[in-house]
């Protein structure tokens, strides 16, 4: 376990602790995380952070992320090219793209059959192990150690990292990163999970989505738009994003934590519709339950 005493993203060395957390998908575990704020910039963290190596056993083999292909995944091509995007990412055939995270390479999969150059890094071994028996380019380890190993010549298009910057611990060093290998005309795509969201708020630590302690970071607009302010990069798009069964299961949570109604009563009320018509109402107003930002170059937006 590593003691901060900055704020990870802005530096500030005005933190302070604000509530204890338990692991969010073992809710009947001891409080055994500490959570800190940053009363400068609002950061959210872990703090004490543990390490990759304490982290480990969080991430089994069978971890979900691992996974080295989607379901169905010639209909999902097709569904891609059809719509010319995949994963709210136009489809950059002909390009290189990078991803930050990419665990066992399913996403990696259906882009290189889109006709994308791609390659990937994640400090997972089972799961790099399994993407480069499928026939991927990945790298075991963190995009630092990447860059310590291959430098920074060679650089890519696109760049994304989905759900991978809140469970970093240097989220300004690891955008900087990116940065560094990104194109002078490309952009990096970055998700993570909403805090500021009705849900997060509501829930604290028990939002299936805060995911204590594998996420140690939690992001808002406000802090992630800083972070890549730190990194030295500009935003050229953002947004918010809410997948309809994640909205159902966060009401399901909010109806058994407030009034104790059990999940399976809970989600017979929500309806494929009405979460569909609910996600897309958050998302008008940008308090959707993940934040979608992209990054870019400042000269880029001259």
């Amino acid at each position: 376990m590593q003691q901060l005493t900055n704020c990870p993203v802005c530096n500030s060395q005005n933190i302070r602790f604000r509530n204890k957390a338990g692991t969010s998908d073992a809710p009947k575990e001891p409080l055994k995380w500490s959570l800190f704020g940053c009363d400068d910039c609002g950061l959210g963290f872990l703090n004490p952070q543990p390490t990759w190596e304490e982290l480990i056993p969080y991430y089994p083999p069978d971890y979900l992320c691992y996974n080295t292909r989607v379901e169905d995944e010639e209909q999902v091509v097709e569904e891609a090219k059809r719509r010319g995007e995949y994963r709210h990412i136009p489809i950059p055939v002909g390009k290189r793209l990078l991803d930050v995270g990419c665990g066992g390479g399913s996403f990696l999969q259906v882009l290189k059959k889109l006709g994308v150059e791609v390659k990937g890094v994640d400090p997972g071994v089972s799961a790099t192990a399994a993407a480069r028996d499928s026939g991927l380019d990945v790298f075991t380890g963190t995009l630092e150690e990447y860059i310590a190993q291959h430098g920074t010549d060679e650089k890519f298009d696109v760049i994304t990292c989905s759900h991978v910057l809140m469970a970093t611990p240097s989220p300004t060093q690891t955008l900087d990163c990116m940065r560094q290998l990104l194109a002078p005309n490309g952009y990096i795509w970055v998700a993570v999970p909403n805090a500021d969201c009705e849900s997060a708020r509501l829930l604290g630590w028990r939002w299936h989505s805060a995911y204590f302690p594998r996420n140690i970071i939690q992001f808002t607009p406000k802090t992630l738009s800083k972070a890549g302010e730190v990194a030295g990069l500009e935003i050229r798009r953002q947004s918010t994003y809410s997948f309809p069964g994640a909205l159902g299961f966060s009401l399901c949570l909010r109806w058994r934590h407030r009034w104790f109604i059990p999940h399976k009563i809970s989600s017979r009320l929500l309806s494929e519709n009405y979460l569909k018509r609910a996600a897309q109402e958050l998302d008008s107003r940008g308090e959707g339950e993940a934040i979608l930002m992209e990054f870019c170059h400042p000269q880029s937006l001259d």
